[in-house]
């Protein structure tokens, strides 16, 4: 099919979806900025890591307590027991060991394993909260700027009440009714922060329903869900990536601090257990808080990043 062939609102799709020369010129504008590509290449190494991981680790909740505190490889510890014979207390040195490179906990668990288990949930968290949030951001965002009127008013109303709430304390309500379970906490996250998304995808829309091609597809007959569906969204498509990418990282720190106050998951694995198990350990075992500490930080910081090269190679106006 040629393109003269090809009806008008299809074209604007196939532009959107598959210019390879747009998307060519996106990626070269992303290039350019060196902080971003390092933030998409832990992104992946930490994708890759959650997926096959566990194939090459032992079972994150397996305790073997004669091998608690082992530190990680290259560092020691010394332990000091009180000998009841000689009255004397008598000083161990414990080495790291290659088969626990990244050190044990108290109970004898893998720390390797159990990061790469944190890495899966909070990837499965913030990847599924978030799609769940920006879709309903999208649609409300949308049909309030699109629809206008009392439709408007009433959407944008129970916008600000939802707004009102402090999203972290109605997070812990509504875990603490239900219970604890991943699944809850994946839909009390997407179900409770899509504001933000909504507004921002509104304002946008806004500006865009009366642009001419809306006014000529209106004109040409299109219904109100084709214009919705397959032009205004389109069109803020990138803002739609650039929002879901900067918005992760709050997702995977509502998990942790859930996780890290005892209201996560008991049957998983995730870096704000272990933060709360290693707080208690800092003058012993330092590693068991520190290690999962550092994997938070690169995530956050790797989605910032990564979300910040985005936002501006989809910008115009963004000087990179």
């Amino acid at each position: 099919m040629t393109e003269s062939k090809i009806p008008v609102g299809k074209r604007a799709r196939l532009s959107v979806y598959f210019n390879k020369r747009l998307a060519q010129y996106y990626w070269e504008r992303l290039q350019k900025n060196k902080l971003s590509l390092a933030g998409m290449g832990f992104i992946i190494f930490l994708m890759l890591l959650g997926i096959f991981g566990p194939f090459f680790t032992q079972d994150p909740t397996y305790s073997d307590f004669n091998l608690a505190n082992i530190p990680p490889l290259g560092f020691s510890r010394q332990e000091s027991v009180y000998d009841i014979k000689t009255n004397e207390f008598i000083t161990t040195v414990i080495e790291g060991r290659p088969d626990h490179p990244l050190g044990t906990d108290s109970k004898g668990r893998d720390m390797l394993a159990m990061l790469i288990s944190g890495a899966r949930i909070s990837l499965l968290v913030g990847l599924i909260a978030t799609g769940i949030a920006v879709f309903i951001g999208v649609v409300i965002g949308v049909l309030s700027a699109y629809l206008g009127g009392w439709v408007d008013n009433v959407l944008m109303r129970f916008t600000d009440i939802m707004m009102t709430f402090p999203f972290f304390l109605l997070l812990v309500l509504i875990v603490f009714l239900f219970g604890p379970s991943l699944a809850i906490i994946v839909l009390v996250i997407g179900l409770t922060g899509w504001t933000g998304a909504a507004r921002l995808i509104r304002s946008e829309a806004l500006s865009l329903r009366t642009r001419d091609f809306i006014t000529a597809s209106r004109a040409l007959g299109a219904s109100d869900g084709r214009i919705m569906f397959n032009h205004l969204i389109p069109n803020v498509a990138s803002l739609i990536i650039v929002m879901s990418t900067l918005s992760i990282p709050g997702v995977i720190m509502s998990e942790a601090a859930l996780s890290f106050i005892g209201l996560g998951d008991p049957m998983r694995t995730s870096w704000g257990t272990i933060l709360n198990a290693g707080q208690h350990t800092l003058d012993t075992a330092w590693w068991v808080a520190v290690e999962p500490g550092i994997m938070l930080f690169l995530t956050v910081l790797s989605f910032n990043f990564f979300g910040d090269g985005l936002r501006d190679a989809f910008d115009p106006q963004a000087s990179i």
